[in-house]
């Protein structure tokens, strides 16, 4: 987890763990979102870069229940399960602000979302791979087939899991 000890207060953000490295296409517009800074509700700038980061912490890395929620669902490898008020709580942020936050990064393919009444689903479609700490790689089953088709207009990028 990641703190920000400005004003002597705590956030934490979570750090995708059990992953080596990732590959990811962004569109140029991705990218520069990702490059800037979103402001909380106390006026804080949180760097974008970590707010996915905290998005892909959340990501089942093998299929099972997720935990942490009133109605756990089974998730598929390369899914996380989310909620708009635990988002809101951890970030520092309104519903609302999250809500737009959320849509945002769908327009711009980093995640796309599935809402119902008993849980919301996210799944990274501009994630190709990752590599897992005992060296498999494991491919996003989620990534859209139109976008690897288009990956020539696109960024190409390789992240290991942690900066040293």
């Amino acid at each position: 987890m990641q703190e920000n000890t400005k004003d002597k207060e705590k956030y934490n953000f979570l750090r995708p763990t059990g992953i080596e490295t990732f590959a990811f296409i962004f569109s140029a517009g991705a990218l520069q979102w990702l490059h800037g800074t979103t402001t909380d509700d106390d006026g804080r700038e949180i760097g974008n870069f970590t707010l996915f980061g905290d998005l892909l912490a959340r990501m089942a890395l093998a299929d099972g229940t997720s935990k942490g929620f009133h109605r756990p669902l089974m998730l598929s490898v390369g899914q996380a399960q989310y909620s708009e008020e635990q988002l809101s709580t951890h970030w520092n942020m309104g519903r609302k602000h999250i809500r737009r936050l959320l849509d945002g990064l769908e327009r711009l393919e980093l995640i796309d979302t599935c809402r119902s009444r008993v849980a919301s689903v996210m799944t990274f479609p501009c994630l190709l791979q990752w590599m897992a700490k005992d060296g498999s790689v494991v491919s996003n089953p989620f990534i859209h087939k139109q976008r690897e088709k288009n990956i020539r207009s696109d960024i190409l990028i390789l992240l290991p899991s942690r900066v040293p």
